[in-house]
């Protein structure tokens, strides 16, 4: 009876850690791929002669480069990286 109740707490934990770490992957892709559909949105502005939006999508490109640039340390592994480089395709798929 112990040992079963040791394996089943055992289950749940690996369970919880394996969805908490997808998680993360998903809203780490969702994060960067709002704040690169905000910055091209707002370049094609400019690219059209809104010349006022150029000083946000200069902080936007900014803030989307620095998180990327976090997103590399934190994602070392080839499965990680992969796993997140599906999850950011699938988030700028849904950029309008």
């Amino acid at each position: 009876m112990k040992k079963s109740i040791t394996v089943f707490g055992a289950m749940v934990f690996a369970t919880l850690i394996l969805t908490s770490c997808g998680s993360t992957v998903e809203s780490d892709a969702k994060k960067l791929a709002e704040l690169q559909c905000k910055s091209q949105k707002l370049s094609q502005k400019i690219l059209a002669g809104d010349m006022s939006v150029s000083a946000e999508s200069m902080s936007l490109a900014a803030d989307a480069a620095k998180f990327s640039q976090e997103i590399k340390g934190k994602y070392t592994t080839d499965e990680e990286k992969k796993r997140f480089s599906e999850a950011l395709l699938k988030e700028m798929g849904n950029c309008k």
